[in-house]
């Protein structure tokens, strides 16, 4: 019988070139989040169910893996069986839910503001395609317990930080505010319970542009009337030309000026302190559709990708269902698996330590071994191979797995740069 060796549909083996920038760029972030004054956590990949559909994460609860019950907790042969009778737990499709678990079960042992780290897997049924994959990799800070701006300047100053030392040299950081949006959306006539349902379809902007999002709202039942206003308001910002003119518009319209000022003040503050080559701007058409979301909302492009590599934003209300007492939090997270693609695209060189060691088939155990230790002693990495037949294939692949150096053995130092 002949197995199928590909991985599963929408998961990715990753070959030892690419671990190797995987694992840097972990390294990097960590310590970048560190130096921010960000602890790490961690928590397991299986959560409890009425966790992961408490309602607020839009399509990603749709996009929720479930396990089945195990053993003779399972029985299949019952009639009219549900979904309760067959499934148990989760998989966490973000690291949110569980960082909220986590602060609300161990507050007592934490500091306030709590401000985490979790550099861990997520898993959502997505429809594989470039820079989307079933079982990802995300790399979050959040700070729970912060109320003011100063929380959404610290975490983009923090991953802004982060891109540059990944070799990211044009971005632009794209800010928006949800009490912006249900303003917006109030003031074209919508009711106020539907704005969390209104927001899900405005963050298909960049999928199905406006006619396609006036169309879905439309479809599920919304006022044509009340779908052209917000639509025209939206027409409205899209033509200002500087985050100044973003905001007369918004001043025009009605939009508290509380809100204007924070934004206002999060984008001049984070200007201020990240590369010059980096942009920050108003962008009505960020939404991210997750319901969490209660404020500020963020998402970080790569200019040349055209696409989303960050993101985050405000969720004051989630702790709250916990614990039953309002603690404000403010996330954000580097799109972990386009920002390798991307670094894999630039071939980006993490090390130049890697070398090969070439021996001779004749060559003793103790010569091959004391040679490889004379040369990690010199602060190399070494691998050892007996000569190949072929040696510049040979050359070739490992110059594609990250090795830059190749030396003989009875020349240990003439070391050749692939």
């Amino acid at each position: 019988m002949k197995f199928n060796t590909n991985p599963v549909r929408g998961t990715v083996d990753y070959l030892p070139n690419e671990m190797e920038i995987r694992t840097y760029a972990e390294r990097i972030i960590l310590e970048t989040y560190k130096e921010n004054g960000f602890m790490q956590v961690k928590t397991p990949i299986l959560e409890n169910l009425d966790l992961l559909t408490n309602g607020d994460s839009g399509d990603n609860q749709k996009l929720m893996f479930k396990t089945i019950k195990r053993g003779a907790q399972l029985d299949l042969t019952k009639e009219n069986l549900t979904e309760k009778d067959i499934v148990e737990e989760g998989l966490r499709y973000d690291l949110t839910v569980p960082l909220v678990r986590i602060f609300s079960n161990n507050k007592e042992k934490l500091p306030y503001p709590f401000k985490a780290i979790q550099i861990d897997e997520a898993f959502r049924a997505e429809r594989p395609q470039k820079g989307r994959v079933r079982q990802f990799t995300q790399c979050d800070i959040d700070i729970l317990g912060e109320a003011t701006a100063i929380g959404e300047i610290e975490l983009l100053i923090a991953g802004a930080k982060s891109y540059k030392r990944l070799g990211f040299d044009k971005l632009t950081i794209k800010v928006n505010d949800r009490r912006v949006l249900n303003e917006l959306i109030v003031k074209s006539g919508f009711n106020s319970e539907d704005t969390i349902s209104v927001c899900i379809s405005l963050d298909k902007f960049d999928k199905i542009g406006t006619d396609g999002v006036a169309k879905e709202l439309e479809n599920n039942g919304y006022n044509s009337e009340n779908v052209e206003k917000l639509m025209n308001i939206f027409e409205q910002l899209k033509m200002a030309k500087s985050n100044t003119e973003s905001f007369e518009v918004l001043e025009k319209i009605g939009v508290s000026s509380e809100v204007v000022s924070s934004l206002r003040q999060i984008i001049e503050t984070v200007t201020k302190y990240i590369d010059e080559n980096y942009n920050v701007v108003y962008d009505s058409a960020i939404i991210r559709g997750q319901g969490y979301y209660t404020g500020t909302v963020f998402e970080v492009y790569d200019d040349d990708f055209g696409r989303a590599i960050g993101g985050g934003g405000r969720y004051d209300k989630m702790v709250e269902k916990f614990l039953n007492t309002p603690v404000p939090a403010v996330g954000f997270s580097i799109g972990f698996y386009s920002v390798v693609m991307l670094m894999m695209e630039k071939q980006t060189v993490v090390s130049d330590k890697k070398l090969a060691l070439i021996y001779d088939k004749k060559a003793s155990y103790d010569e091959i071994i004391s040679a490889k230790e004379s040369l990690i002693s010199r602060g190399y990495y070494v691998s050892t191979f007996v000569f190949p037949k072929n040696f510049n294939n040979f050359a070739e692949k490992l110059k594609t797995n990250g090795y830059n150096k190749i030396v003989k053995m009875q020349n240990l130092d003439k070391i050749i740069n692939l």
